[in-house]
């Protein structure tokens, strides 16, 4: 058991996403599972907090340049050397090669963020526009600390452990992408590790709950995009017109009552029309009119089948009027299927960290989509939740523009990382 008074320095991206730059504050302590942990906000403050002289990041335009660019300072300053960035666009991996022989487990971490202003109020809080409403960067410091913790242990790891810093885990193609450019490969993965920290699991649980499950941990995902299609004209002569907002409210209605419908019959699935776009003024009908949403179950025939009715009922009715629809898949992902014996081993060795009252079972999987699920095709995965709540004020909902924390339940997720690592052959 690696003894409890480490001291570490994290360093958690604070903000970033498609298209924007990072945004990097002042660094923020505080005080935690046996004190252990500072996270630092910026790489500013690296000269402040730690007493360096230079700091080797040049801060490019490109927020994913500048993301890669961070991690591989942080990595390379616990020691490790073997680092890789731009894996699948804008990931980075890192080897931490043990003194003992064995396999190669990964742990993964996603780093990207939301397009979000941000309203928690926090000093540190993102001024870019966009905010990490999901936890992300918590995911990010708790597997650095990890890496931290494990590469000081070498002595005691059997094998390799490859950290992977991955990124558009909420676009749905961070993995995929990732996967396509090798990262299971060159040490070949055994085994992958990953979790979600947060409340997305269920208010039932408390902070500090580590929570975890045989079964399915995430839905079957289906973001879609579908632009229907029709011919405009003056609002007072609607019979010259072939409407394409009926066609989108008519596919927004039949969407839910489809899962009203599936659900009253025992059936496990969501699914809502989430944004309607179409039309410029009051007196116009549109040409065009674009709907979003998303449709997600845990089974995947199940799910198929649903997102087929759906197409095809949007195809069908946009035929009846006399206009045409086009879908685009937005964002799609199978559910996250955990490994039986590496869920069994988690719990034996979580439950030498965590109090029982503390580890418990998934009674119920979020119908999050999570792209981790991509790995746990490839590998044998085990995908956990960590349940953190802020200590003072309400708890918001994740992608809520007041999402955040409980800090000092990071330490236990660094923790967890690096006891499985230490700990899964054995």
């Amino acid at each position: 058991m690696i003894e409890n008074k480490v001291s570490m320095n994290i360093a958690v991206i604070l903000a970033g996403g498609t298209g924007s730059r990072m945004g990097m504050d002042k660094p923020k302590q505080f005080a935690d599972w046996e004190d252990r942990m500072v996270i630092e906000r910026s790489i500013d403050a690296f000269d402040q907090a730690d007493g360096i002289d230079e700091v080797a990041v040049v801060i490019h335009p490109d927020w994913k340049d500048y993301m890669q660019a961070f991690l591989r300072f942080l990595i390379h300053r616990y020691g490790i050397e073997e680092i890789r960035t731009g894996v699948g666009g804008h990931g980075v991996t890192a080897l931490i090669r043990g003194a003992l022989p064995g396999k190669c487990l990964a742990i993964r971490a996603d780093c990207d963020a939301l397009p979000i202003r941000e309203e928690t109020g926090l000093p540190f809080a993102s001024q870019n526009g966009c905010m990490h409403a999901c936890g992300h960067d918590a995911h990010t410091a708790m597997a650095l600390g990890a890496a931290a913790l494990l590469q000081k242990h070498r002595d005691e790891l059997r094998g390799t452990v490859k950290m992977v810093f991955q990124p558009y885990e909420e676009g749905g193609k961070g993995a995929p992408m990732m996967i396509r450019d090798g990262v299971l490969q060159d040490p070949k993965v055994d085994a992958m590790i990953g979790l979600h920290i947060g409340n997305i699991m269920g208010l039932q649980y408390d902070s500090g709950d580590v929570i975890a499950s045989p079964d399915p941990v995430s839905a079957c995902i289906y973001g879609f995009k579908a632009t229907f299609r029709g011919k405009g004209a003056h609002v007072a002569t609607p019979e010259q017109a072939v409407d394409p907002v009926q066609m989108s409210a008519e596919a927004a209605l039949w969407l839910r009552e489809m899962v009203a419908r599936e659900r009253a019959e025992g059936e496990v699935l969501v699914g809502s029309v989430t944004t309607i776009h179409g039309g410029v003024r009051n007196n116009i009908i549109p040409d065009t009119c674009v709907i979003e949403g998303s449709i997600r179950a845990f089974d995947q025939k199940k799910h198929d089948a649903y997102c087929a009715s759906f197409r095809n009922f949007c195809e069908k009715t946009a035929r009846k009027r006399g206009g045409s629809v086009e879908f685009e898949t937005v964002t799609q992902a199978p559910s996250t299927k955990n490994d039986q014996a590496l869920y069994e081993r988690f719990m034996e060795i979580a439950g030498a960290i965590v109090p029982a009252e503390k580890l418990k079972q998934l009674q119920f999987a979020p119908y999050m989509g999570e792209d981790f699920a991509y790995f746990s095709d490839c590998v044998p995965s085990l995908y956990f939740y960590l349940c953190s709540k802020p200590e003072n004020g309400p708890c918001y909902p994740h992608h809520h523009p007041k999402f955040d924390i409980r800090e000092k339940d990071l330490p236990l997720g660094s923790a967890l990382f690096t006891e499985f690592a230490l700990h899964w052959q054995a």
